[in-house]
């Protein structure tokens, strides 16, 4: 079944607050110790119980994969804490976004903000064939109501709203893509090197058994499919090319790689591994840069996603201290006694 949380995901990170019932380790504290500000955004405050509600899911998470005696493992412990720091600077982030939406007049007015609402939860049923009842199901296991994914998705739509305004001047012209191209040339640049294959196996003789079947017409790839025992074997034994200066494969392997010629399969290679036979095919002896014309939407993309977040980081930096942000992360090693 599909997961109604991700669906019903717009554009900004964050998950929805759900009820803190059957989790053992958030157990009942004294009501003081739920109000606990974390952290303040203007006049709005985030409270210890609103964090642990965001929590829910991460502590579950965290039990399937520690047991649910997580507050007595290390490790647990720790992602818990990283955890909870992470959702704390997210909450933060949401509040920010959500007042400066109002101050900046970018919610919607109701009727367009229940259309978009609407739309989106036409779409997310779609993807269950529009069966009410497995929609019902998937909101049930989620731990969400009509309710909740209705007001969750109408802040994510506003804070959909701020990203388009900071996003709305960001561009990349065609003279910063052609200085990024000049200026990381090597970035660009396929050093030698060739498309190899091999057939990895324990032995030398087994190694020398496997080479005269080959020589004697038997196909590499069936042969690395038949033999080999690395993960490589089910594609053939397949490298894809690999540079002769990489330094992600065994010396010994390599200093053999480059002795071949085209096409050429080797005697056994003895490496740290155990004995590999090696094809390789489309050998590149010289560097080749790669064309401007086929990189370059690729360098304006990356250029884009970089100056947006940039964007971001320094708009919301900016907010945070329009609005007086104010984080106690001290308070969260509180006993909740």
């Amino acid at each position: 079944m599909k997961n109604i949380k991700a669906l019903v995901s717009v554009a900004v990170a964050g998950l929805m607050a759900i009820s803190l019932a059957g989790c053992k380790l958030i157990e009942k504290t004294p009501e003081a110790i739920q109000k606990t500000t974390l952290a303040k955004v203007g006049n709005e405050k985030i409270t210890r119980g609103q964090l642990d509600e965001r929590m829910v899911p991460v502590i579950e998470a965290l039990k399937k994969q520690y047991g649910d005696d997580i507050e007595k493992n290390e490790q647990a412990k720790e992602m818990l804490k990283n955890q909870q720091t992470q959702n704390l600077d997210t909450m933060v982030s949401e509040k920010v976004f959500l007042q400066k939406a109002k101050e900046l007049k970018l919610v919607p007015e109701e009727a367009k903000l229940k259309e978009e609402v609407d739309a989106k939860i036409k779409e997310i049923k779609g993807m269950y064939n529009n069966d009410e009842a497995k929609y019902q199901e998937a909101l049930k296991a989620s731990n969400l109501t009509d309710e909740t994914v209705v007001d969750y998705l109408k802040e994510q739509i506003i804070m959909t709203k701020v990203l388009e305004h900071i996003f709305k001047d960001v561009t990349v012209s065609d003279e910063e893509i052609k200085k990024y191209y000049d200026e990381n040339k090597e970035q660009f640049t396929q050093k030698p090197g060739a498309k190899l294959a091999h057939i990895l196996v324990k032995t030398e003789q087994e190694a020398k058994d496997i080479k005269k079947q080959y020589d004697n017409g038997a196909k590499f790839e069936d042969l690395a499919k038949k033999y080999g025992t690395d993960g490589t074997k089910d594609s053939g034994g397949d490298l894809g090319f690999v540079e002769y200066e990489s330094q992600e494969l065994d010396a010994d392997f390599l200093n053999a790689a480059k002795t071949l010629k085209e096409g050429e399969v080797s005697g056994p290679v003895k490496t740290q591994f155990g004995f590999h036979l090696i094809k390789a095919t489309e050998l590149k002896k010289d560097p080749v840069v790669t064309p401007f014309e086929e990189v370059k939407e690729d360098i304006k993309d990356y250029l884009l996603q970089k100056k947006k977040n940039e964007a971001y980081s320094n708009n919301l930096e900016q907010w945070k201290k329009d609005l007086d942000v104010k984080v106690y992360t001290e308070r969260l090693d509180e006993d909740a006694k």
